[in-house]
């Protein structure tokens, strides 16, 4: 990886750092999720990146793939796990971070993080990600906790927020050993219920697949924006109300799916309805991890 390469993770990894300070200054009951969604987008652009995706803001039981519908009227509960996943990209260079947020004390936030911090000290060139893997499994039933066994973390790459290598949350008999210069998202989500995920609800992030023919001027007008101002990274249904009209909209988008030209990424929930937490750090791997999602802000 070239020096040129990491300062620009390191730029995402720093804005994203920086925005969750920010976010927890003012998050609380009854915030609008759309608001927090907007200032988060906001935030990274004033700080001149772009979003690599749409907050995810995934409540209790949703563990994923939550971000605000256009004009959403839903707020911060009090009490809930609160889960802000939030991803910058600076030239294409991504910063992918996420914590968990309650208006109360919660043990499974705590360790959550003890989790993440764990596996993170195991990250040197030539680890097997099943070692990994077992770590966190380990360390969540040490701290009394399940994980999601169907989540997993993930590679990064230019304009690739999920790319090879997958690194479970659980044991695995796969075996892959990560390189110097790899740069991956470890994302443990722990529970104490039964640890696996199911899509439900509607869905409000898409992501450009591949070209396809198509009938609409507005599938054509939103496959052109998916590739060319996005790059193919995932954007917000939301983003497009300004652009064309909403009953076009939901037209379009459903002939895109149908042809396969976007791909969709619907709200996953818990299947036994237990609460959800989340943490997540961006990680270079070099002999001594860069965690560049991680930095003392002043």
């Amino acid at each position: 990886m070239q020096s040129e390469e990491i300062e620009y993770y390191k730029k995402a990894g720093e804005v994203a750092a920086r925005i969750k300070k920010e976010v927890l200054g003012i998050i609380k009951p009854g915030l609008p999720l759309l608001k927090l969604a907007e200032f988060i987008e906001q935030k990274i652009r004033e700080y001149g990146c772009e979003p690599a995706f749409p907050p995810n803001i995934s409540i209790d039981d949703i563990a994923a793939h939550d971000t605000p519908r256009y004009a959403d009227e839903r707020v911060i509960p009090e009490g809930s796990l609160v889960k802000i996943d939030l991803g910058v990209h600076f030239n294409g260079y991504i910063g992918d971070l996420a914590f968990t947020w309650c208006s109360e004390p919660r043990e499974i936030i705590k360790a959550n993080e003890a989790v993440l911090e764990k596996a993170i000290q195991a990250i040197r060139p030539g680890v097997d990600i099943a070692e990994i893997s077992a770590l966190i499994q380990d360390t969540a039933r040490e701290q009394g906790f399940g994980v999601i066994a169907n989540l997993t973390g993930h590679g990064l790459e230019r304009y690739q927020f999920h790319a090879p290598p997958s690194i479970p949350n659980v044991r695995t008999e796969a075996s892959f050993r990560l390189e110097k210069g790899q740069v991956i998202a470890l994302e443990p989500f722990l529970t104490e219920g039964g640890g696996w995920v199911k899509e439900s609800g509607n869905c409000e992030i898409f992501r450009f697949q591949q070209e396809k023919p198509v009938r609409l001027q507005e599938s054509r007008q939103i496959l052109k924006l998916a590739k060319e101002e996005w790059h193919g990274l995932p954007f917000a249904k939301r983003w497009l109300y300004s652009k064309i009209s909403p009953v076009k909209l939901s037209l379009a988008l459903k002939e895109l799916e149908a042809v396969e030209a976007l791909e969709s990424f619907p709200v996953l929930k818990e299947t036994s309805h237990k609460p959800v937490s989340q943490a997540e750090h961006t990680v270079i791997v070099l002999e001594k991890p860069l965690i560049t999602t991680w930095m003392k802000i002043s």
